[in-house]
């Protein structure tokens, strides 16, 4: 197993590793590690049955369930699926989702941990996703923008997330609403793990900074995601079929960007990894 760095901030590809085969505890631990090293780990030409990529997820921990239930279309609950293609007339994943920066499942009292994305139709143009470091992106605030946001607080939002995105949709469910509730967290988390410090904004998912007049907050809010994702701080992931990709969302945003869904079809089930810490 040997490990390539994918950029100066953040990506590491992993490669000599067959995820169908189980693991042992060694080289398990290595991903891991490096994992929280790199905040992302990319292990390319992988031919993964889902229940293959459930179990590799279930190494990092308990796995949640997405509330949009009709995109669970796999006999696998815990894998959600992202996808333009449709069976018998029916979406079978979720399209367009995604396609702004932010953090999975921010809007959970208890955000989730990581996500183990696996691409099994991918365009042939079209359709990377890019990645952002936070630790970066904070590290590079000047001194007064660090004081000004220490102690801020933002409210993240799945119902007015949902409302922009998918606007020409059927409207979330009581049931739905009801869990995922509106949420407060910090502005500047501390990685559970690591103790370093990182930007914790978005787009749309996060609807207001709290204690401040709205014009002031949104001017600041805009700022802090447009300084999140410069170039600097980004790495540009172009799929293949059989790329897994896991990223610790503690420490990274990452937005999907468009592709040709008239010519082409893309399939990417997602595995997501239950948090076990408020951000602090």
């Amino acid at each position: 197993m040997e490990l390539q760095p994918l950029g100066p901030v953040l990506g590491v590809e992993v490669t000599g590793v067959d995820l169908s085969e189980p693991l042992d505890n060694e080289r398990f631990a290595a991903i891991r590690q490096a994992l929280n090293d790199h905040c992302l780990v990319l292990i390319r030409g992988q031919e993964l049955t889902e229940g293959e990529h459930v179990a590799f997820a279930k190494r990092f921990g308990d796995l949640q369930v997405h509330v949009l239930k009709q995109f669970l279309t796999t006999p696998y609950p815990e894998l959600y699926v992202l996808s333009n293609k449709a069976v018998d007339g029916k979406p079978i994943g979720n399209h367009k989702e995604g396609w702004n920066w932010h953090s999975d499942w921010s809007y959970y009292e208890v955000p989730c941990f990581g996500s183990v994305l696996y691409s099994r139709e991918v365009p042939p143009e079209g359709a990377d996703t890019l990645f952002a470091s936070m630790y970066a992106a904070y590290d590079a605030l000047d001194p007064e923008t660090k004081a000004k946001i220490a102690d801020l607080k933002a409210v993240h939002s799945y119902s007015g997330y949902y409302a922009k995105a998918f606007g020409d949709r059927e409207p979330l469910s009581e049931e739905q609403k009801a869990k995922t509730p509106d949420v407060v967290h910090p502005v500047v988390r501390t990685h559970p793990e690591t103790r370093r410090k990182s930007l914790f904004v978005g787009e749309d998912i996060v609807k207001e900074i709290c204690g401040l007049p709205v014009a002031e907050g949104k001017a600041l809010l805009d700022r802090l995601n447009a300084h999140a994702v410069s170039d600097d701080f980004v790495y540009r992931h172009k799929w293949r079929v059989g790329d897994v990709v896991i990223w610790d969302n503690r420490s990274t945003m990452h937005k999907a960007t468009p592709y040709d869904d008239k010519a082409y079809t893309r399939v990417m089930h997602r595995a997501t990894i239950k948090g076990t810490d408020r951000p602090a």
